[in-house]
């Protein structure tokens, strides 16, 4: 447990960059408050404490992926991540992308939706069951890059073209995305920044300083799949 090793002297605080389903990890988080863990999470906002957290805009996210299909005339979207609680960064990119294709009089047609967690191979199944089912679509917005780099494989082979026949977008702008075939559009994190404000929020809590949670902007980096 994260506590533990707090309190075994061997840290003073506690970084976390990843836990898992936000519902399973609840308990966690609340012995780590209960025994006064000095910690700071990368993503969604811990109860109550909201400023222990750094976090992308991904509600502001999602609107960006879906203004940018709008722009090039892609109305008929489809979403594969997970839209749920036990996913809030997913759940919040979902949001604001069908926030914003409302905003323009486009619903999202729920049959368009697959679940999917943020790996490749999860993104190609999601995918492929779409195209299983036959459902058509010529925008995708996936909520990670892994996720739309395993969508695009599926869609190739299925011979449906990237980007003619479907605009992909993902989110993250991990180092791989510009190298698949075709380079994947996507919502960038800046995580230098990010790591930066973690460290610099984790050391004021040691000192018992004041922290503001801190909510950073992203990016849409339009590259050759959308």
């Amino acid at each position: 447990m994260q506590a533990d090793y707090e309190d075994s002297h061997r840290a003073d605080g506690i970084i976390l960059l990843g836990y898992g389903d936000y519902i399973d990890f609840q308990p966690k988080f609340k012995t780590l408050l209960d025994q006064n863990t000095k910690f700071v999470c990368w993503g969604a906002t811990v109860d109550n404490r909201p400023d222990l957290t750094v976090c992308c805009d991904n509600y502001g996210g999602g609107k960006q992926a879906a203004a940018h299909f709008i722009a090039h005339n892609r109305q008929d979207c489809a979403f594969i991540g997970d839209a749920s609680d036990h996913s809030p960064e997913f759940f919040a990119r979902f949001q604001g992308f069908k926030d914003e294709l409302e905003a323009n009089n486009i619903a999202i047609n729920e049959r368009k939706m697959a679940n999917a967690i943020s790996t490749e191979e999860s993104g190609y199944h999601a995918t492929r069951s779409l195209i299983a089912n036959n459902i058509k679509f010529n925008a995708l917005f996936a909520a990670s890059d892994l996720i739309a780099i395993g969508a695009i494989r599926a869609l190739k082979e299925a011979n449906i073209n990237v980007p003619k026949d479907v605009a992909v977008v993902g989110f993250d702008n991990i180092a791989i995305a510009s190298f698949v075939n075709p380079p994947l559009t996507t919502i960038e994190q800046n995580t230098t920044v990010a790591g930066q404000m973690l460290v610099e929020n984790l050391l004021k809590l040691i000192r018992e300083e004041e922290v503001q949670s801190t909510l950073l902007p992203p990016v849409l980096i339009a590259r050759g799949s959308s």
